[in-house]
Formats: structure tokens, sequence, C-alpha cells
């Protein structure tokens, strides 16, 4: 059996790098959309008196958290946009993993 050297292992690990640059470098050029924002699910009362959500939040919401002029607004997302919005929000946060390691990595 014949033992690895240094430079061989060296090369595997460039490779490797190389590798995974590439990966993030298709993640980083994708064309697809992203949403700079966070998309989730909360419980929220009405506000009708005699609703059963007057004991406790029952209504499922879907919110939009965004950041526009230094100033955080909300928005509610209708239920036939929801998927598609917390697609794009999640596409986000990978592009913004991916362009951290791969500024890392140069």
């Amino acid at each position: 059996m014949k033992k690895s050297t240094g430079k061989e292992k060296e090369k595997r690990d460039f490779d490797e790098v190389w590798r995974r640059r590439k990966e993030l470098l298709e993640v980083l050029l994708s064309e697809e959309l992203f949403l700079v924002g966070t998309v989730y699910d909360t419980l929220r009362k009405c506000g009708n008196p005699t609703c059963r959500c007057a004991k406790g939040p029952t209504h499922r919401q879907t919110l939009l958290v965004f950041t526009r002029a230094g100033a955080r607004h909300c928005r509610f997302v209708r239920s036939e946009e929801a998927a598609e919005l917390k697609a794009a929000a999640e596409r986000y946060r990978r592009w913004r993993h991916a362009l951290k390691e791969f500024t890392a990595i140069q």
C-alpha cells in the first residue's frame, strides 16, 4: 500500500476548496428571484370580542417582515402567495450564507 505524500493531500484539499467555490458561485449567480426579508406564520387575535380568539390568539396569519430606509416594516401575506414568498426568502438566506463562505474562501 502506498503512503500518501503531503503534496497529494495538499492537492486534494485544493481540489475540495475549488469544488466548493464552484458550488457557491452557482448559488451566487443564480437568476432565481429572492426576497430580502423574513416570512413566517403566527397566531393573532382578530379584535372581535365575541370570537374564540378573545381568550387567546387562534387565527393563523403569514407575515412578511423587511427593512426599508432603516425602518422595520411588517405586511400581511395572502395564503396563496405564502409558499412562493417563503421559498424566495429561503433563497436569499442561502445566497447570503454562500456569499459569506465564498468571501472566506477567497
